[in-house]
């Protein structure tokens, strides 16, 4: 290929496999291969063409985009324990908007596999998710799409596993929650319960502990195996069997902390499913946390461009 964006060279065409809103590629920039993400929605108007009013109109909507995200991604960036996947560059090419993070070569690992890991390495594991998310939540970040594909798993140099958290494109200040059911991520599968109200028009609180029920249901099938249980002739998913009152069933197989760690991670109401910081202080009484050294700060330009303009 020879398509250039902003000094990336694309490697391959774009495509929207798993992807949402959006579509995503790979470049190779200074040397270095990068992730790319392209959004389709908002859609800058350069058409010169267009009725004016409708075009101040965009234009508004647009920059009320773009701060939104550059408050955001900043945030992000500085929050990084090296286990959050920095935004290396935010920026709009032409209609679009762009980001840019590194490119991350994750192992392929079943859930059988890591659940047949050592247990104290399946918690080095969970830890890292943990002390990531934590970070977030702190800060009042809600990720919103936590699920497998969005936790990378990665082997460090003395062998171990860490979580690599990617893919912000839904996050956002609980004191700016989405507005609308496309606003919001999640995937079915790791949906919690007041997400599921929210999309079905229910009035309810999009909070932090949204992310806290999706990881207990990842880290029981990273020490399982598999989901905790439920009546799968019943319901396709967790949050369904768990919005009908019927709460899901942790492994009895697992250490007493930690089995009822989860259980408290999985209750239908948020107010009574512990904090990030408590999950990741009831981890840590299994062994010391790990992690790798934090990635290398961004590039010293302003966060966000028009590209070309610079």
């Amino acid at each position: 290929m020879d398509e250039i964006i902003n000094d990336y060279h694309l490697v391959q065409p774009f495509q929207n496999q798993d992807s949402g809103f959006s579509r995503w590629t790979y470049g190779t920039k200074n040397g270095c291969t990068f992730f790319l993400k392209e959004f389709l929605d908002p859609i800058y108007p350069v058409d010169p063409g267009l009725e004016p009013a409708m075009r101040n109109s965009r234009i508004a909507d647009c920059k009320a985009y773009e701060e939104k995200k550059i408050h955001l991604y900043q945030t992000i960036n500085l929050l990084s324990d090296g286990n959050l996947v920095r935004i290396v560059e935010f920026f709009r090419h032409h209609s679009h908007y762009y980001i840019s993070t590194p490119m991350i070569s994750a192992e392929s690992l079943t859930f059988d596999q890591i659940a047949a890991l050592p247990f104290e390495d399946i918690i080095l594991l969970c830890k890292t998710a943990a002390h990531s998310l934590m970070q977030l939540h702190e800060a009042k970040i809600v990720h919103s799409d936590i699920k497998d594909k969005n936790l990378l798993v990665k082997q460090t140099q003395t062998g171990k596993l860490v979580a690599k958290i990617i893919d912000f494109d839904c996050s956002f200040f609980e004191h700016q929650p989405p507005v609308s059911e496309d606003e919001l991520g999640g995937d079915q599968i790791y949906l919690a319960p007041e997400a599921c109200l929210f999309i079905c028009g229910e009035p309810v609180s999009l909070t932090c502990k949204m992310d806290v029920f999706s990881l207990g249901l990842l880290f029981h099938q990273y020490m399982t195996g598999t989901l905790p249980g439920f009546d799968t002739a019943e319901y396709f998913y967790a949050h369904e069997a768990v919005l009908d009152g019927n709460p899901l069933t942790v492994s009895s197989d697992l250490p007493d902390s930690i089995r009822l760690m989860l259980q408290q991670m999985l209750d239908a109401d948020p107010e009574q499913r512990c904090t990030m910081r408590q999950v990741f202080q009831i981890l840590d009484a299994f062994g010391n946390i790990c992690r790798e050294p934090a990635a290398s700060p961004a590039h010293p330009r302003d966060f966000f461009h028009v590209a070309g303009d610079l």
